[in-house]
């Protein structure tokens, strides 16, 4: 393989005299400043509902760091949540609350298992974290979650701003580009790589034959290697520019990663071809820059074919190892291969270098209790030091340090949706609810059930662990200032459920959410507790979905305590400020959702101030 500032000498002349008329570095120079223009585009689209999440001081922390916080509970909040209405979570459902009371919505929300008279130290908070013992999996996993009645009147302030979001603004657009092609990939998704593929392809073939110019490809190839690299890193620029979690961009560094592997390959085998027919393929082969082009070439296949789901899903140290190792050599290989490749290599080199110092920042160190809930085959991880730092909808990446977890169990990082809220009153740290799906859970599950034998006997058993985060969650999307929300989870998405409903009506307990009146549902497929009414089939999204705009256009018109000023220019609104659906399960039951947004009556979206859907990727 040639240095890409070369021709080799068996191309034909008129390739070389072409190339040596047309400068390939500042071609796909220019091909990534078109990259960035479009990055720059989608920046300019999210920068008006940034700027008003960002009016909300609060949100200038949330979402960055672990670490902990001292709650302090104003004495009056918990009367009025001891006084509350006690209302069973089998009839979990905010109803509109009396004009006369001044209430905000979020009717009563509680788990029956809470007030069920037994003395296991469950106050009107409901510290079911503490039970370790009762046997309750379904008391662990739903947490108690509490507001106070539409009797009592609560004082509005620091209301987050609302701005419409461009699916609400535009919701047939939305709406077509979120139509799902085939698992994992929408139209908005397909257009984006369509587009991408256009792009490289067009840079690899304009005024260059591949077979009789390889020398194209390979650098088309090089200039792609940092959006693959930054794409790869858990903090990324891009991300944090457009406000979305890298789990949302890992499609796309998939993608481009093909792309470059397909180059490379194009660009070799062309060289490859032209040195075995002229018969000097072993004599390019002792040039040191030609032997580290073919270790490129070889780094690139192995990474390849170690990034496919099988290794993916059943073999994920093996990738992880495959990866590193791959990359880095690959690094070291272009390097040697071709001196004016080292630029690109350096930004790639240095995206990594920030994203493993901003991980080492967001690592804590700490201390966890481990709850085996075998009805629903989960382990309950509960990391007490830690209560603040993450949003609703945030995630984790932990790593359980216990000789219980095997020989190279430490070495795996596992992502977690959290599922407790922060700063939560009733003393709950960070709570992850790990479903047993495989080695690692299995024996993180196993490791649960030894330590409740351990704390039967009166011995203090927990593990080490190293927690990364927080990641992901709704970016610049502010569920507290919508005027209605409804989560619908399946499986283990449950998680997500539930933190963002425990946000909610922790934000409503503060008067800190909705636009007049809240009004929220929650479903979910499973798993569920015993005192839900059960139906078969799947949720009738539909008319609940129609019956939260009711009540939110509804609830518009009760007077409020206090107005919030618009995103749209600071006009003080008392209307309704959209509704929002957020949703996390398995893929149809997000295609589901999807549809049905879709289809909400075009009256009905603009008088409730638009319908809006949020999904958070369900397993990584």
């Amino acid at each position: 393989m040639s240095a890409m500032t070369n021709v080799s000498s068996s191309t034909p002349s008129t390739s070389r005299q072409a190339a040596s008329k047309f400068d390939q570095g500042e071609f796909v120079y220019n091909l990534d400043l078109v990259v960035l223009a479009v990055l720059a585009v989608l920046v300019l689209f999210s920068l008006p509902r940034a700027f008003t999440r960002y009016t909300h001081l609060p949100e200038w922390f949330q979402g960055l760091l672990l670490h902990t916080a001292k709650i302090d509970v104003p004495v009056q909040l918990d009367k009025q949540v001891a006084e509350a209405p006690i209302t069973p979570l089998s009839r979990a459902y905010f109803s509109p609350t009396s004009p006369t009371g001044g209430g905000h919505g979020f009717n009563d929300f509680y788990t029956e298992k809470a007030y069920n008279g037994s003395d296991e130290g469950h106050g009107p908070r409901g510290n079911l974290n503490r039970n370790k013992s009762s046997g309750s999996a379904h008391a662990n996993l739903l947490r108690n979650t509490s507001t106070s009645s539409g009797r009592v009147r609560r004082t509005h302030v620091n209301l987050p701003s609302h701005m419409q979001g461009w699916s609400s603004i535009l919701p047939s657009v939305s709406h077509y580009l979120r139509l799902t092609i085939r698992p994992g990939l929408t139209v908005g998704k397909a257009f984006i790589v369509l587009a991408y593929t256009v792009a490289i392809v067009y840079a690899g073939l304009l005024k260059s034959n591949p077979f009789t110019q390889p020398v194209r490809s390979g650098w088309v190839a090089v200039s792609q290697v940092p959006v693959v690299i930054i794409l790869a890193t858990k903090n990324n620029v891009p991300g944090m520019l457009l406000g979305v979690g890298y789990e949302r961009l890992n499609f796309f560094h998939r993608y481009a990663g093909r792309l470059v592997v397909l180059a490379v390959n194009v660009h070799a085998l062309g060289f490859i071809y032209a040195w075995s027919i002229a018969g000097t393929f072993t004599q390019h082969l002792t040039v040191p820059h030609y032997r580290a082009g073919l270790i490129a070439l070889v780094c690139a296949d192995v990474l390849a074919f170690f990034s496919t789901s099988f290794w993916r899903n059943k073999f994920y140290s093996v990738f992880v190892a495959t990866h590193i190792i791959g990359v880095v050599v690959l690094l070291g290989a272009i390097c040697m291969h071709s001196n004016p490749s080292v630029p690109y290599v350096l930004i790639a080199v240095g995206a990594y270098a920030l994203d493993r110092v901003l991980r080492f920042v967001k690592t804590r160190y700490a201390y966890a209790h481990l709850t085996a809930l075998n009805e629903l085959g989960m382990t309950r991880i509960e990391v007490p030091v830690v209560n603040a730092g993450w949003r609703a909808g945030q995630h984790v990446r932990i790593r359980v340090l216990s000789r219980g977890m095997g020989w190279f169990g430490w070495a795996e990082c596992h992502p977690f949706s959290i599922a407790s809220v922060a700063k939560s009153p009733n003393e709950e740290g960070l709570v992850l609810m790990c479903k047993k799906a495989g080695t690692w859970t299995t024996k993180l599950f196993d490791l649960a059930k030894r330590a409740e034998y351990g704390e039967a006997g009166g011995y203090q058993h927990g593990v080490r662990v190293l927690i990364e985060g927080p990641y992901g969650g709704p970016g610049h999307t502010l569920f507290a200032s919508f005027s209605g929300a409804l989560f619908v989870a399946g499986g283990s998405g449950i998680t997500f459920a539930l933190s963002a409903v425990q946000d909610l009506v922790q934000k409503d307990l503060r008067g800190e959410t909705g636009n007049a009146q809240s009004a929220l549902k929650t479903l979910s497929q499973k798993p569920l507790p015993k005192d839900l009414t059960l139906h078969a089939g799947r949720p009738k999204l539909a008319q609940t979905l129609s019956s939260v705009i009711d009540q939110a256009c509804a609830l518009s018109l009760f007077k409020r305590g206090a107005p919030r000023k618009s995103g749209a220019g600071g006009i003080n609104s008392t209307g309704p400020c959209g509704v929002i659906v957020g949703v996390c399960g398995p893929g149809g039951l997000a295609d589901d959702a999807r549809s049905i947004v879709g289809a909400v009556d075009s009256k009905r979206r603009k008088q409730v101030g638009g319908v809006e859907i949020h999904e958070e990727v369900f397993g990584w």
